[in-house]
């Protein structure tokens, strides 16, 4: 038996190997749901998806302010959007426009890549709503825009946007 293998089999996993492998089933897990629930029910598969990480997002806002003590500025959201694309694994970077907009890419997002490597961007199903309930529920006067949407090419670039920030 391995080293690696006798360590895993008695509980000794590197904390990266276990962020690694949750990121990794996670972003498998949202790309196969997506396209069992698109394949059996359609558009009302990929509509219960939307709702689903939506309230996710509405529960992690409510948690990263809590425990990260975010206040409701726009600051505030990007800044809980970086934490989630870390905590997810993304290179996210925040470009302010002005203090009333901000506009953040991705010069690599794990759950694009399981998207496209299975055939289909559901970006627009699963982590748009997810990202704009996490923008919404910190900060509920920032509006979400999407500046262009994912393709095959590249990943989205979205703003958020405010008239009080």
């Amino acid at each position: 038996m391995g080293i690696m293998r006798t360590a895993a089999v008695k509980g000794l996993i590197p904390p990266g190997n276990k962020i690694s492998e949750l990121r990794g089933n996670l972003t498998r897990l949202m790309t196969t749901m997506a396209s069992v629930l698109e394949s059996r029910f359609g558009s009302e598969g990929l509509d219960a998806i939307s709702e689903i990480f939506r309230r996710l997002g509405e529960e992690d806002a409510k948690a990263m302010k809590d425990r990260l003590s975010l206040g409701s500025s726009l600051k505030d959201a990007i800044d809980g959007w970086i934490v989630v694309g870390n905590v997810m694994g993304a290179k996210m970077e925040a470009k302010w426009d002005s203090e009333k907009r901000a506009e953040t890419h991705h010069p690599y997002c794990p759950q694009y890549e399981s998207f496209k490597e299975g055939g289909t961007l559901y970006c627009e199903s699963i982590c748009l709503p997810y990202v704009e309930a996490v923008a919404k529920g910190i900060a509920p006067e920032v509006e979400m825009e999407v500046v262009r949407p994912a393709d095959d090419d590249s990943t989205c670039v979205k703003a958020l946007v405010t008239d009080d920030s």
